[in-house]
């Protein structure tokens, strides 16, 4: 095939991608909120005065580390079942629940450090410190982004299972190479111009203490 036709073909099937992506993004925007809200639940337990409870926040956090999401993305395949009935009502749970549900175990650690030391360093008045919660927060977001792809394997209708369906649809295996290189590109495009904003942000952050905070006025706090 010549470049032209690669080019076409690509383009034909651009808007088919376009909307696998946006499945990546809802599962990546779903894990951080599932993840988020226990991972801040843990990060205010590991600053209780009672120690049961800092050690419990300690090792919950340790566990939702140390789980390989991609093995639990098959477990709760397995666990959750595809349809469950409620009220006499039979309802479907979707695969990309499940999938955003594995990748928040993640976020759950994450959140759980991440938090822990911004609120440390708020109560010591270093304000700049813990806002920087917020640009690592949305840097986390773009590595889950990135480990969505790996919804595809439960089902999940996202841009790699897609990339599937178009070299199945096409049937010329010379296309493959083309085909998942254009599927690549957009999670550059999505999560660089992000990356380097957030890294903007943190470090305009990092130097902006000494500007924004006097000495006397940190120490004062």
């Amino acid at each position: 095939m010549t470049a032209t036709d690669i080019l076409a073909t690509l383009w034909v099937w651009t808007p088919f991608l376009a909307g696998g992506f946006l499945w990546n993004i809802l599962i990546s925007l779903a894990a951080m909120l599932i993840g988020t809200l226990p991972g801040i639940v843990l990060a205010r337990m590991r600053l209780a005065k009672r120690q049961s409870l800092v050690r419990i926040s300690l090792v919950v956090t340790e566990l939702m580390r140390n789980i390989p999401t991609f093995v639990f993305l098959f477990y709760l395949a397995f666990l959750i079942p595809v349809e469950f009935e409620f009220a006499g009502q039979v309802y479907a749970f979707p695969a990309w629940l499940k999938a955003a549900l594995a990748l928040s175990v993640a976020v759950v650690g994450f959140v759980s450090d991440n938090l822990h030391a911004a609120w440390r360093h708020w109560r010591e008045g270093d304000h700049a410190a813990a806002l920087l919660f917020i640009p690592n927060w949305t840097g986390y977001l773009l590595i889950i982004v990135m480990a969505s792809s790996t919804a595809s394997v439960i089902g999940v209708d996202e841009i790699v299972a897609r990339c599937n369906v178009i070299i199945a649809a096409v049937g010329r295996d010379e296309l493959m190479l083309w085909i998942y290189l254009y599927a690549m590109s957009y999670f550059i495009v999505f999560c660089f111009p992000l990356s380097r904003a957030m890294e903007a942000v943190k470090n305009r952050m990092q130097a902006g203490p000494d500007r924004r905070y006097p000495k006397n006025e940190v120490e004062g706090s």
